[in-house]
């Protein structure tokens, strides 16, 4: 179940981009006066080829006191903390995804589930965000992808390090964010997400080399620009609303004497409301590091 959250966070914003040649990083330093901190732009979920990750994210943890996340997602074998999400996540009163949506887009999300040997019946009760969810780790499995990404490799770490580990909000705030996914545009969603399905692959592998070269220019048309004409609503929610919640927690940062090191979903960063812009807009001064 964690990995479909990652998963999800991921793969919404995947489209497709061209590659040029960079020798920046998908890090940035982030000063005020004589305080700084870190913020890397991160992929959730990473093939074992993609590592080792590049030397600008080993050295920013390297010479921080501490790592912040998004947020620190139940373990697996909590049973209690999985059936509270499960329950979140899915309709009651009777209500279905299959009573929800219109007969044609239940129709392609039939065809989906058929094309991969499996029954669209064992996820009509389900919310949307949920569904997309599977259907994306679906993807991925399909494409042989998969791996811890950028922010558990860190947070492995860190707890291996005993460096502590802060997160920007709390797992329910993400379960309650993911079951909103789509809430009064069902259909619309649903169709977005099957049609961005049929070029996963090339959409995936195209955002890791943009990511790995700090091609932020690529990055942002990918992220904001076709993210937001797709489906400006779920984008509002993923990113928009929680970057502006975010930037006092991380001015907070400057308010203590540690280093730290921000690691959020490189959807985050880019854009007029992305953590970049915003911090830049509230006198910071932004700096990518390169080679």
């Amino acid at each position: 179940m964690k990995k479909y959250i990652l998963t999800l966070l991921t793969t919404v914003t995947f489209y497709s981009l061209s590659i040029t040649a960079m020798a920046d990083s998908s890090v940035w330093k982030v000063s005020k006066g004589n305080d700084h901190i870190f913020i890397g732009g991160t992929i959730h979920v990473l093939p074992e080829s993609e590592f080792p990750l590049p030397k600008e994210f080993l050295e920013a943890y390297k010479n921080t006191d501490l790592i912040v996340l998004e947020a620190e997602l139940p373990d697996p074998t909590d049973a209690a903390a999985q059936q509270a999400m499960i329950a979140q996540m899915s309709y009651s009163n009777g209500q279905t995804l299959e009573s929800i949506l219109k007969p044609n887009t239940f129709k392609l999300l039939t065809n989906y589930f058929d094309s991969i040997g499996s029954n669209v019946h064992q996820f009509t009760s389900f919310k949307p965000g949920f569904v997309i969810s599977i259907m994306a780790l679906i993807e991925l499995q399909k494409a042989n992808i998969s791996g811890a990404g950028v922010d558990a490799y860190f947070e492995e770490l860190a707890i291996t390090d005993k460096k502590n580990i802060h997160y920007l909000e709390t797992a329910e705030m993400q379960f309650n964010m993911l079951s909103n996914l789509g809430k009064g545009y069902e259909d619309d969603f649903i169709e977005a997400n099957l049609e961005l399905n049929s070029s996963f692959t090339d959409f995936f592998q195209q955002t890791l080399d943009a990511w790995r070269i700090g091609d932020a220019i690529k990055l942002e048309n990918l992220i904001n620009i076709a993210a937001i004409e797709s489906d400006e609503k779920s984008y509002n929610a993923l990113f928009t609303h929680r970057n502006k919640n975010w930037v006092p927690k991380i001015e907070d940062l400057f308010k203590n004497k540690n280093k730290e090191f921000i690691l959020v979903g490189a959807g985050h960063l880019f854009g007029k409301e992305g953590l970049i812009a915003l911090l830049k807009n509230k006198g910071y001064t932004v700096e990518q590091k390169s080679s």
